[in-house]
């Protein structure tokens, strides 16, 4: 099973987007705040075949599919992150 990342506002805009879609396409959920990850069921041939009708369909919907994006947890220890612990949790914080 592949999986592909999609910059959108919301993961109903997504699964509205990719609707019927051949190669068994269909959203996870949300990866961060502005990232959908979705995955696929299709072996190298039928992603040859379809997955520019995927693409299609999201461009269309006004969403584009994007590279994995970079994991917070993981990059944490090289950020200094600055707030309170319960700031923080919400998303709100500053990075110095």
């Amino acid at each position: 099973m592949g999986r592909f990342y999609v910059k959108a506002k919301s993961v109903n805009a997504v699964r509205r987007a990719l609707g019927r879609a051949p190669g068994g396409a269909r959203v996870v959920g949300l990866f961060d705040r502005e990232t959908v990850e979705c995955v696929h069921t299709m072996n190298e041939h039928s992603m040859g075949r379809h997955w520019g009708v995927i693409v299609s369909r999201i461009e269309g919907a006004g969403l584009a599919v994007v590279d994995r994006p970079a994991v917070f947890g993981r990059i944490q220890e090289k950020i200094d992150v600055t707030g309170s612990p319960a700031a923080i949790r919400r998303g709100r914080f500053r990075v110095s």
